[in-house]
């Protein structure tokens, strides 16, 4: 005889309680309510800064010239295609970045390794790592200045004794050796910020990951490039993202290192900083917002590249394997 299933008897559906509707409604305008001072504030802070800073960059607002602020529509964008210091402050601005970004991330992950490490003294390895990034950013900037300075600063000494120069050096005095100086300061800087980001990340990795692959014949090499970067995946694109985001509004060292100036000859004005002397030195707000809007668009197409770049190679695995299965 052949097994019956029992099925149980299927329940009404309750009846609406009388007034939920109206209940849940008040939760959502409470709820609303409750959210309404962060957006305000977000608004204040955010929204209105940019959205002020994009109306004057569409006026001719340059108290230099005139009192007067007339509408002049894209005019000021289209000056930025041909304005030739602007183009200068983007390639030093790209040289800049490019090196403190993909370098300092790299030594980031190399230092990061390193005291992950089980070695003496790791403890205070790692905490003479927070000196630069607990020293203020201005201070940061008088320290390289003196250390720098091609009479009295200490670089000229150390390297005489070393025989590397004859005699000083004036490393603020040429654009190319002022640029150097300035990636040097930036990133002793922010590398302590980013290796601390990397040895968190690094912690998480399970144990037994490099175990199995020790066990299989897998040197360090082959450990490091299949095992470390694929579980940091996530931290390198969050650090090169805000590296980056850091490159191009690097202003305060700039300003300490040439003394307002951003020079010599220009050789440190970055995009960011051009946008400072424009607005403030030059007194053309109209233009100098239309360079801070650029900045932003920039920001953002960086942003947007590298998360392509690295959801790219997860793309062809994912097609790849589509294609196998099918």
């Amino acid at each position: 005889m052949p097994a019956t299933t029992l099925t149980p008897p299927s329940r009404p559906h309750a009846a609406p309680r009388p007034g939920a509707g109206r209940a849940e409604r008040g939760n959502r305008r409470f709820n609303l309510l409750l959210m309404a001072p962060a957006v305000l504030v977000v608004l204040a802070l955010f929204a209105y800064p940019i959205g002020y800073a994009g109306w004057l960059s569409l006026h001719q607002w340059n108290d230099k010239i005139s009192p007067v602020h007339p509408y002049v529509g894209v005019d000021n964008y289209h000056q930025l295609f041909s304005d030739p210091a602007y183009h200068e402050a983007l390639n030093r601005t790209v040289y800049f970045s490019v090196i403190t970004v993909l370098a300092g991330v790299a030594l980031a992950i190399g230092l990061a390794v390193l005291l992950t490490q089980q070695f003496r003294f790791r403890a205070l390895a790692r905490v003479l790592l927070l000196v630069p990034w607990a020293v203020p950013p201005v201070v940061n900037g008088i320290m390289w200045h003196l250390i720098f300075d091609g009479d009295t600063g200490i670089a000229n000494t150390v390297l005489r004794h070393l025989g590397v120069i004859d005699t000083n050096k004036q490393w603020l005095s040429s654009p190319t050796s002022a640029m150097n100086v300035l990636i040097f300061a930036e990133m002793w800087k922010l590398l302590p910020f980013l290796t601390l980001l990397f040895i968190a990340a690094l912690q998480s990795v399970p144990a037994n990951l490099y175990r199995a692959a020790s066990i299989d014949g897998a040197g360090a090499i082959r450990r490091f490039a299949f095992i470390t970067l694929p579980s940091i995946r996530t931290t390198i694109l969050f650090a090169l993202i805000v590296q980056s985001m850091w490159s191009l509004k690097v202003f305060d060292t700039i300003y300490v290192l040439t003394g307002g100036s951003g020079g010599p000859a220009g050789g440190t004005t970055t995009i960011n900083f051009f946008a400072y002397l424009t607005t403030f030195s030059n007194l053309d707000r109209g233009y100098g917002a239309a360079i801070a809007i650029s900045i932003m668009a920039l920001v953002l197409l960086i942003a947007v590249f590298w998360m392509l770049l690295f959801r790219a190679p997860s793309w062809f695995v994912a097609r790849g394997m589509r294609r196998k299965t099918a």
